[in-house]
């Protein structure tokens, strides 16, 4: 993000619709950190500076960059009018979902995962997310049958259409038998697809792509939670 850029126009976009004591006040009640100058010579006006100031003060601050955007985000609406434009200067219309993405994910993904992505470790947060829908289904099959797999072949032994561990819906209809095989190739490829190669290279992942897989994972749980009711193998 080209905080230069943003800073400037920030200050010229509010330099009019604002006060000093106002845009003070404001930073002081939301930023946790002492102002520090950066002086340009292309701004003339002592707000427009100021502005500038306070958001390169965050830009070069320890924040981590979600953290950043977010604090300047919240600046600039409580600094903005509601009709004017530079209210959306760093609000992306994906922002709301990169933020508040957590409510909707799995409280198991949520507690391997979660701490991860926040410190920007997303490959990480993926790995742990999809070793922990591995764990569980590890943890059913060998509580059920006393036999120990893992990866693809205790995919293919949970959701097997033959002799599932784990039954997904009625499979004494077509369309529960679809649901069957299809989520048995979405476990095994997800395991071989994702996990596998994050387990095993030195992969990375962009955070998009992580809250991506993220919710592909919780999804997996979530049918396992689903699966309660048609689990008749007890």
């Amino acid at each position: 993000m080209n905080y230069k850029l943003i800073a400037t126009k920030a200050g010229e976009g509010l330099k009019t619709v604002t006060t000093v004591d106002d845009i003070n006040r404001i930073a002081s009640a939301i930023f946790d950190c002492t102002l520090v100058k950066y002086p340009n010579a292309n701004i003339t006006s002592y707000r427009s500076q100021l502005i500038y100031n306070w958001i390169m003060t965050i830009a070069k601050s320890s924040y981590s960059n979600e953290r950043k955007e977010q604090l300047l985000d919240e600046f600039i609406t409580e600094l903005s009018p509601l009709d004017n434009p530079i209210r959306n200067l760093i609000r992306k219309k994906h922002l709301p979902a990169i933020h508040d993405f957590w409510s909707l994910i799995h409280q198991d993904v949520q507690r391997v995962s979660k701490k991860k992505f926040i410190d920007e470790h997303y490959s990480d947060a993926v790995e742990s997310a999809f070793k922990e829908v591995n764990t569980r289904v590890k943890k059913i099959v060998k509580d059920k049958t006393g036999q120990e797999y893992d990866g693809a072949s205790l995919m293919q032994h949970a959701f097997s259409l033959g002799d599932p561990i784990i039954i997904l819906d009625d499979l004494s209809t077509e369309s529960g038998k679809d649901i069957q095989k299809g989520y048995l190739q979405i476990y095994s490829g997800s395991i071989l697809g994702v996990r596998n190669p994050k387990a095993h290279a030195n992969l990375t992942t962009s955070k998009e792509n992580a809250i991506h897989f993220l919710f592909l994972a919780s999804l997996l749980m979530i049918k396992i939670d689903d699966s309660r009711s048609f689990c008749v193998n007890s």
